[in-house]
Protein backbone atom coordinates (compact mmCIF):
# COMPACT_ATOMS: atom_id res chain seq x y z
CA UNK A 1 0.00 0.00 0.00
CA UNK A 2 2.93 2.28 0.96
CA UNK A 3 4.03 2.34 -3.14
CA UNK A 4 0.66 2.83 -4.13
CA UNK A 5 0.50 6.22 -2.02
CA UNK A 6 4.07 7.22 -3.16
CA UNK A 7 2.61 6.40 -7.35
CA UNK A 8 -0.90 8.55 -6.45
CA UNK A 9 0.67 11.31 -5.05
CA UNK A 10 3.89 11.12 -7.80
CA UNK A 11 1.15 10.99 -10.49
CA UNK A 12 -1.32 13.66 -8.85
CA UNK A 13 1.79 16.13 -8.64
CA UNK A 14 2.23 15.78 -12.17
CA UNK A 15 -0.77 15.69 -13.01
CA UNK A 16 -1.19 19.57 -11.74
CA UNK A 17 2.15 20.78 -12.94
CA UNK A 18 1.02 20.28 -16.34
CA UNK A 19 -2.21 21.50 -16.32
CA UNK A 20 -1.13 24.75 -15.18
CA UNK A 21 1.90 24.76 -17.50
CA UNK A 22 -0.53 23.98 -20.33
CA UNK A 23 -2.88 26.88 -19.30
CA UNK A 24 0.58 28.89 -19.24
CA UNK A 25 1.90 28.04 -22.69
CA UNK A 26 -2.02 28.80 -24.12
CA UNK A 27 -1.99 31.93 -22.42
CA UNK A 28 1.78 32.74 -23.86
CA UNK A 29 0.71 32.11 -27.32
CA UNK A 30 -2.53 33.08 -27.45
CA UNK A 31 -4.02 34.53 -31.38
CA UNK A 32 -0.41 32.88 -32.15
CA UNK A 33 -2.26 29.66 -33.80
CA UNK A 34 -5.72 29.99 -35.64
CA UNK A 35 -7.22 26.84 -34.20
CA UNK A 36 -8.75 26.03 -37.42
CA UNK A 37 -5.57 25.94 -39.48
CA UNK A 38 -5.48 24.14 -42.40
CA UNK A 39 -2.27 22.26 -43.79
CA UNK A 40 -3.85 21.58 -47.27
CA UNK A 41 -2.31 23.89 -49.91
CA UNK A 42 -5.16 23.25 -52.67
CA UNK A 43 -8.75 22.63 -52.06
CA UNK A 44 -12.27 23.27 -54.08
CA UNK A 45 -15.14 23.04 -51.57
CA UNK A 46 -18.93 23.26 -51.39
CA UNK A 47 -20.24 25.12 -47.90
CA UNK A 48 -23.78 25.72 -46.56
CA UNK A 49 -23.44 28.39 -44.17
CA UNK A 50 -26.95 28.87 -41.90
CA UNK A 51 -28.05 32.34 -41.25
CA UNK A 52 -26.07 34.87 -39.16
CA UNK A 53 -22.99 32.72 -38.98
CA UNK A 54 -19.60 32.53 -40.73
CA UNK A 55 -17.42 30.32 -41.83
CA UNK A 56 -13.29 30.69 -42.12
CA UNK A 57 -10.42 28.84 -43.27
CA UNK A 58 -7.06 29.43 -41.95
CA UNK A 59 -4.17 28.66 -44.35
CA UNK A 60 0.08 29.38 -43.24
CA UNK A 61 1.33 31.71 -45.93
CA UNK A 62 5.20 32.80 -46.47
CA UNK A 63 6.18 35.74 -48.52
CA UNK A 64 7.17 33.70 -51.07
CA UNK A 65 4.41 32.40 -52.00
CA UNK A 66 0.96 33.46 -53.26
CA UNK A 67 -3.11 32.51 -52.39
CA UNK A 68 -5.02 32.10 -55.47
CA UNK A 69 -8.59 31.96 -54.42
CA UNK A 70 -12.39 32.51 -55.62
CA UNK A 71 -15.41 31.45 -54.91
CA UNK A 72 -19.24 31.99 -55.88
CA UNK A 73 -22.62 32.38 -53.93
CA UNK A 74 -25.78 32.69 -54.89
CA UNK A 75 -26.95 35.69 -52.36
CA UNK A 76 -24.20 38.57 -51.49
CA UNK A 77 -22.42 37.49 -48.25
CA UNK A 78 -19.86 39.38 -46.49
CA UNK A 79 -16.64 38.32 -46.88
CA UNK A 80 -12.63 38.97 -45.65
CA UNK A 81 -9.00 37.90 -45.74
CA UNK A 82 -7.35 39.05 -42.69
CA UNK A 83 -4.55 37.77 -40.38
CA UNK A 84 -3.99 38.20 -35.95
CA UNK A 85 -0.88 39.81 -34.39
CA UNK A 86 -0.58 39.92 -31.03
CA UNK A 87 -4.08 40.22 -30.33
CA UNK A 88 -5.02 42.65 -33.47
CA UNK A 89 -6.86 41.49 -36.58
CA UNK A 90 -5.49 43.30 -39.72
CA UNK A 91 -7.33 43.06 -42.61
CA UNK A 92 -6.08 42.59 -46.27
CA UNK A 93 -9.35 42.44 -48.51
CA UNK A 94 -12.40 43.66 -46.84
CA UNK A 95 -15.99 43.26 -48.51
CA UNK A 96 -19.63 43.65 -46.67
CA UNK A 97 -21.97 42.25 -50.05
CA UNK A 98 -20.27 40.12 -52.58
CA UNK A 99 -21.08 37.04 -54.52
CA UNK A 100 -18.24 36.06 -56.37
CA UNK A 101 -14.45 36.39 -56.31
CA UNK A 102 -11.41 35.75 -58.08
CA UNK A 103 -8.00 37.33 -56.59
CA UNK A 104 -4.51 36.31 -55.99
CA UNK A 105 -3.18 37.39 -52.89
CA UNK A 106 0.35 38.19 -52.47
CA UNK A 107 1.21 38.50 -49.24
CA UNK A 108 4.29 40.68 -47.80
CA UNK A 109 5.31 38.81 -44.83
CA UNK A 110 4.66 34.98 -43.54
CA UNK A 111 1.50 35.01 -41.29
CA UNK A 112 -1.72 32.75 -40.63
CA UNK A 113 -4.25 34.28 -42.82
CA UNK A 114 -7.88 33.63 -42.24
CA UNK A 115 -10.84 33.33 -45.57
CA UNK A 116 -13.87 34.29 -43.84
CA UNK A 117 -17.43 34.07 -45.25
CA UNK A 118 -20.31 35.67 -43.28
CA UNK A 119 -24.19 35.54 -44.05
CA UNK A 120 -25.58 38.06 -42.97
CA UNK A 121 -29.60 36.73 -44.47
CA UNK A 122 -32.42 35.20 -42.96
CA UNK A 123 -31.67 32.20 -45.16
CA UNK A 124 -29.15 29.55 -45.46
CA UNK A 125 -26.50 30.36 -48.37
CA UNK A 126 -24.17 27.97 -50.20
CA UNK A 127 -20.48 29.01 -51.02
CA UNK A 128 -18.56 26.93 -53.76
CA UNK A 129 -14.45 28.07 -53.07
CA UNK A 130 -11.32 26.76 -54.28
CA UNK A 131 -7.86 27.85 -53.20
CA UNK A 132 -4.51 26.95 -54.37
CA UNK A 133 -1.22 27.99 -51.96
CA UNK A 134 1.95 28.37 -54.92
CA UNK A 135 5.45 29.59 -54.91
CA UNK A 136 5.68 33.14 -56.65
CA UNK A 137 8.80 31.95 -58.13
CA UNK A 138 8.62 29.19 -60.82
CA UNK A 139 11.21 27.61 -62.00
Amino acid sequence: MDVFKRYAISFSLAGIILYFFTIWVEEKNDGMMPHNLSNKTEEKLAVTIPSKKYYEKCLDISGNQQLFFKFYSQFPISFNLHYHEEGEVFYEIKEESVAEYNYTFKPENRAYYCLMWGNPGKEKVEIKYELNIQSRYFN
